[in-house]
């Protein structure tokens, strides 16, 4: 229950009950008029009749499943789960004021004494004792309820709220449901994130996984199309290499490794010699080719 959760919260900083109580009622009330409007919200723009729900206690949470009918949590209705845990939180309420006017009859009669704890360090503790016998339920209650009965109660319920709260946040917060409801779980805000997600369309969240999977493998055919029609797959330069079109494979030998019938240039051949490599003239004649050294003879 938010309420008293509220009211723990300040315990923690006051042992005046009645502080607490009053911190408690104020933070609650600030909570459920956000969830109100919320939830007001959704079921304008979605069109759910009997809006007033949105802004009665555990009606509320009844509406909370009306809000998230597009969704199931397994094969439970959103609707069906969030009855049954509205009249669980009304049952546990009920149970929970019992518990408060036990404790304001018999605080009278409270008692603090020194104890040790089980490291033996001291420690203070509370007791009531000289209560009328007309007391006596309230003194159990006082003892037992709220650590043995509502503990367990609470945890029952907590799993309750957590599959309507999944429900909820699949349709209104479909990418992030999970961080959504634990938040929702381990802190008391709940009525604040419902209103951030106020103004989100609600969507069929086996839907929208659904598209989401197609969508992932549109993008993938896509790429895989890219790839196909990459230049490099098909002309790339280096599959038409020049080398392997290499001159050397050519051999100037020849195709058998014979030498060419072709000799080089001669290299002397500015200073007289024959151009063909020979000592013949140029008509092909005998050695009467002059020598570039007969000006000394």
């Amino acid at each position: 229950m938010i309420f008293f959760t509220y009211k723990d919260i300040a315990g923690i900083f006051t042992d005046s009950l009645w502080v607490q109580v009053l911190v408690g009622g104020l933070c609650y009330a600030l909570v459920f008029a956000f969830q109100g409007i919320a939830l007001y919200t959704i079921a304008a723009r979605e069109g759910y009749g009997k809006k007033w729900m949105a802004f009665v206690p555990f009606f509320n949470t009844y509406y909370i499943g009306v809000c998230a009918q597009k969704n199931k949590f397994y094969k439970v209705d959103a609707k069906k789960l969030s009855l049954a845990t509205a009249i669980f939180e009304a049952v546990l309420f009920a149970l929970y004021i019992f518990n408060l006017v036990a404790c304001i009859l018999v605080l009278p009669y409270e008692h603090q004494y020194l104890t040790t704890d089980v490291l033996g360090n001291p420690v203070y503790g509370y007791e009531i004792s000289g209560y009328p016998e007309s007391l006596n339920w309230a003194a159990w209650v006082y003892a037992n309820m709220e650590y043995y009965i509502l503990s367990t109660l609470d945890l029952v319920l907590m799993i309750i709220q957590i599959c309507v709260l999944i429900c909820f946040f699949q349709t209104y917060a479909a990418r992030r449901y999970v961080l959504f409801t634990v938040t929702s779980v381990l802190f008391p805000i709940q009525g604040i994130l419902f209103f951030v997600v106020r103004n989100n369309t609600g969507v069929n969240y086996r839907q929208y996984v659904m598209a989401m999977h197609e969508r992932q493998y549109q993008i993938y055919q896509q790429q895989q199309q890219y790839y196909n029609q990459n230049p490099y797959n098909r002309q790339n330069p280096y599959n038409q290499n020049p080398y392997n079109r290499n001159p050397y494979n050519q051999n100037p030998y020849g195709p058998q490794g014979a030498p060419s019938q072709s000799k080089p240039d001669d290299p002397f051949e500015d200073f007289g010699g024959n151009s063909n490599g020979n000592n013949n003239g140029n008509n092909g004649g005998g050695n009467s080719g002059s020598s570039p050294f007969d000006e000394f003879d």
